[in-house]
C-alpha cells in the first residue's frame, strides 16, 4: 500500500513517478496562490471602493482610496504575469510542468 496525498490529481501515482508528483504539487502551490492573490484582490478592491464612497468630498480620503485601488490592480496584473511568465519560460525551455500550467480550483 503507498502513501499518496488525495488533495492532488492522480494521488495513486505519486510514488511511481516523481515528476509527476512535482508537477501536481507545483499546480496545486500555484493555484492555492492565484486564489488568495484573488481573495487578497477583491478585498482591497471593495474596501478601496468603500472609502472612496465614503470620503465625503475629503480629498485626502479620496487620494488615499484611489491609491488603494490603483494597487489592488497593479497586484493582480503582478500575480497574472507572473503565471504567464512561468508559462512562457515552460513553453521556451520545455519544462514540462511549467508548460502545462493551468489554472484551476482547489477541491477536495
Amino acid at each position: 500500500m503507498a502513501i499518496s496525498n488525495p488533495l492532488l490529481n492522480n494521488g495513486a501515482q505519486q510514488t511511481s513517478n516523481p515528476t509527476g508528483y512535482f508537477n501536481n504539487v507545483f499546480q496545486a502551490v500555484s493555484s492555492i496562490f492565484m486564489l488568495v492573490g484573488l481573495i487578497y484582490f477583491m478585498w482591497h478592491a471593495l474596501m478601496g471602493a468603500f472609502h472612496m464612497i465614503s470620503s465625503q468630498g475629503d480629498p485626502k480620503k479620496f487620494e488615499d482610496a484611489r491609491h488603494s485601488l490603483i494597487y489592488s490592480l497593479l497586484g493582480l496584473a503582478i500575480v497574472f504575469s507572473i503565471f504567464a511568465i512561468l508559462k512562457i519560460v515552460g513553453s521556451v525551455f520545455g519544462i514540462s510542468g511549467l508548460d502545462s500550467l493551468r489554472l484551476s480550483w482547489p477541491t477536495l
